[in-house]
């Protein structure tokens, strides 16, 4: 275990005339602070990164930056615009899901980007329960999430000239009384239905392939999308 707490170390860069690399600089910092972000909030444990908090420290970045906007869809919202699958992964859960929509808007962008990561909190597998060995890491199942947030926020910081729009569907997977179960069958949003047949592979069924195109048709033009 460490006995001191970590600390941030400041290195200074010393040349004659910075003007030539205050570009590359400016770029090094925005890089830098998107992946402690990312960092950040896939080690912060389960005790405290429930989906709420996910959503409220996205708020929290995106506050007061030109061009960046956020939406956060709660589980009344999800309910009515059919995100089926979203729901029945939190449902287990006494900590509600979210969607989060995190969009950077330059102005004369021609060009759309969405980018989609997979928002698990914390997995216990379900009803279709890990063992505790594949439990342990199970608080980073959201680096997904954390990463197109992170690389938003990095091209909002870089004044990017492409428009962003980062989804982050927030569900913890736990085993309880309200939890989905193997053969259920959900419906998800644009009406697609699936059976779950594995309360533990979430990841390729809570918001289908299918499901996001039919989303896009009325949205971006462009995906991306972060492995399940």
């Amino acid at each position: 275990m460490r006995d001191e707490p970590a600390t941030e170390r400041e290195v200074s860069v010393v040349v004659g005339d910075p003007g030539p690399y205050a570009g590359a600089l400016a770029a090094a910092r925005a890089t830098a602070d998107a992946t402690r972000l990312a960092r950040d909030l896939t080690n912060t444990p389960s005790s405290l990164k429930n989906p709420a908090w996910f959503a409220a420290r996205v708020v929290a970045a995106a506050e007061g930056r030109a061009g960046l906007s956020v939406t956060v869809r709660e589980p009344e919202q999800l309910a009515a615009e059919g995100f089926g699958g979203i729901l029945a992964v939190g449902g287990g859960s006494a900590s509600p899901p979210r969607l989060v929509e995190l969009s950077w808007r330059p102005e004369g962008a021609h060009t759309h980007v969405v980018l989609v990561g997979k928002g698990i909190t914390f997995d216990t597998g379900g009803i279709s329960i890990k063992p505790v060995d594949g439990m342990k890491l199970m608080r980073k199942d959201m680096g997904g999430a954390a990463a197109v947030i992170a690389a938003t926020l990095g091209a909002a910081e870089l004044g990017l000239p492409v428009r962003v729009t980062a989804l982050a569907p927030l569900a913890e997977n736990l085993l309880s009384g309200s939890a989905f179960r193997p053969g259920d069958v959900v419906r998800h949003y644009g009406g697609l239905t699936s059976e779950t047949t594995n309360s533990d592979a979430e990841g390729g069924w809570w918001w289908p392939t299918r499901s996001r195109t039919r989303w896009s048709a009325s949205h971006p033009t462009w995906w991306s999308t972060s492995p399940p």
